[in-house]
């Protein structure tokens, strides 16, 4: 069995993130040094993939990484550092309840601006070919060939490794909750969003209102459906897996200014840890 907290390619251990401090200031969010890898054989992050608990986890936009070297701007490391390029603080909360819960977790091993996991094929924000105003040079002239080359290679993989582990458990009777743990800037556009989670949902709302119940009790500021809304299609990928296997489904988003607090992983896992033990009761 694999250990908690273990990334597998095949049997690789991941490497995982080299991290700093912005200036020096140790309560400044950490920054990627180095964010061009080369190329691994698996487009996924796996944690406890043989797991038969009745949650699995979800991560589209874990990593800022690119699966190839380039000559990046300075204007593009920074965008691929933020927000823009990934979910910062998910995949280690991903991590931590993964830990906890002693289940699968499923993470995409590259940015979301080489294409975005969370999303469908026809939408716009699949591909962008711009971020936070600066021009991506990787993404400057793709054609549908290349779309499809990267939808078959990255998206397509992630998305089978997600039903893969759903199959694993329905044919053992177990109908598990698909749980995704995204992230999002503390301000947008100038906006200050002044809570700490969003419960998203669509079609399972007593759910959405256990699990918040359970977060406010340890002391989280929650709302439902903020910054974005599941009932508007803005969590593709719970949806997707939740309505073609009938499996309920919930989307996490937690604000990234907690994540500039020692332990905040520890912290936020337990209470995430302890709703879900509400919703999706685990042996």
């Amino acid at each position: 069995q694999q250990a908690a907290g273990e990334d597998r390619d095949h049997g690789h251990q991941y490497p995982g993130f080299h991290m700093r401090s912005s200036r020096g200031n140790p309560k400044a969010r950490p920054l990627l040094c180095c964010p061009i890898v080369n190329p691994v054989s698996s487009p996924f992050l796996s944690i406890r993939p043989g797991s038969l608990a009745s949650v699995v986890l979800t991560c589209e936009h874990a990593t800022p990484r690119l699966p190839f070297p380039a000559d990046l701007s300075p204007e593009e490391r920074a965008v691929l550092n933020d927000h823009w390029g990934w979910d910062i603080g998910a995949w280690p909360l991903t991590r931590e309840l993964a830990r906890r819960l002693k289940t699968s977790a499923v993470g995409g091993r590259w940015s979301r601006l080489l294409i975005d996991l969370n999303r469908r094929v026809d939408e716009e924000t699949l591909i962008r070919r711009h971020a936070g105003g600066t021009e991506l040079s990787w993404n400057r002239s793709v054609p549908p060939a290349e779309i499809e080359r990267r939808m078959l290679a990255y998206h397509a993989p992630y998305h089978l490794e997600i039903d893969r582990l759903i199959l694993r458990r329905a044919v053992r009777g177990i109908r598990p909750l698909l749980f995704a743990v995204h992230s999002f800037t503390p301000v947008y556009e100038g906006r200050k969003r002044d809570f700490e989670v969003g419960v998203l949902y669509d079609r399972h709302q007593a759910l959405a209102r256990k699990l918040a119940g359970s977060l406010r009790r340890s002391g989280l500021r929650v709302r439902y459906n903020e910054p974005y809304s599941g009932k508007e299609g803005l969590m593709y990928s719970a949806d997707r897996h939740g309505t073609h296997h009938d499996l309920p489904c919930l989307e996490l988003e937690v604000n990234q200014g907690l994540f500039a607090e020692g332990h905040a992983a520890e912290r936020l896992g337990r209470a995430v840890a302890d709703g879900i033990r509400e919703i999706a009761p685990i042996d």
